[in-house]
């Protein structure tokens, strides 16, 4: 699975940076992204994963979890979610979304600081090999070998879904494959950014109470590439396709202070309206 990201990452940007580079300046009649300017955008977005050696610590357990799989929580597009969830103002926060504030330092370079809510569910039913050992009553493992494990919910769950949330500073350069003025620009965009992670981890494991709370757990690095269209005036369409790493190393886990810690590389795809001003 990292190869896999890896990979997409490269073509993406082969891609993005041989049209940038093939299109004729003579094209674009105007420059709608001027220095001085701001813009903001929400959106929503869907992400994969790939698989994780997830550690756990506390007073009575020592253990990995290797090669764990997971994936994402995006709530249905329905007629009624639409307007239950996706644009209702008191439940808007529970998709996954994304909201960013940039501002251009140049024509056309923009430096933003922006907050990504994905979520991340371990999934149930899999078979993991897990090493180490446990002393909590009913889960004992006292061997610290590899053995297969089954997870499932009388056993853990794990999940960032309050969420799996990245705030990051990303710098991005636009460059117009078309322009009709300020009303219509169709732009290739790529970028680079940097940042923490600050989930709100539901974790339930060896019959503990979960410790339910908002904590910086580790950092994130990413990649992105995607297009810009403007469709009026200064409002814009974004679809952006971005490739990262983490590395969380204090993720709190039980009441009793377990904690766990996991690196994983990440896909996600966000489609964005927003606006420059």
């Amino acid at each position: 699975m990292p190869q896999v990201i890896e990979l997409k990452a490269i073509v993406i940007f082969a891609c993005l940076f041989s049209l940038m580079s093939n299109a004729s300046a003579s094209e674009v009649k105007e420059n709608i992204r001027q220095q001085g300017q701001w813009y903001g955008y929400w959106g929503w977005n869907r992400s994969q994963y790939s698989d994780s050696n997830i550690s756990f610590k506390g007073e009575d357990h020592d253990f990995t979890l290797h090669k764990t799989s997971a994936k994402d929580r995006q709530n249905k597009v329905t007629v009624s979610s639409i307007f239950d969830r996706y644009l209702n103002p008191a439940a808007i926060t529970i998709p996954q979304y994304n909201y960013r504030v940039g501002y251009f330092v140049a024509d056309d370079w923009a430096i933003s600081l922006g907050f990504d809510h994905m979520k991340y569910v371990v999934e149930q039913g899999q078979i993991v090999e897990m090493s180490g050992t446990i002393s909590a009553p009913g889960f004992e493992k006292t061997n610290p070998e590899k053995e297969d494990k089954q997870i499932n919910g009388d056993f853990m769950n794990f999940e960032h879904t309050d969420g799996l949330n990245m705030i990051s500073v990303e710098t991005e350069y636009f460059h117009s494959l078309w322009n009709h003025g300020k009303d219509f620009d169709f732009a290739l965009l790529a970028g680079a950014g940097i940042g923490f992670m600050y989930p709100k981890t539901n974790v339930k494991m060896l019959g503990y109470e979960r410790n339910d709370e908002f904590h910086v757990a580790g950092y994130a690095t990413s990649i992105k590439g995607g297009f810009e269209f403007t469709f009026y005036h200064n409002w814009f369409f974004r679809g952006i396709a971005k490739f990262g790493y983490t590395d969380m190393d204090d993720i709190l886990t039980t009441k009793q202070g377990g904690k766990a810690s996991q690196t994983f590389y990440f896909d996600e795809y966000i489609g964005a309206i927003g606006y420059r001003f």
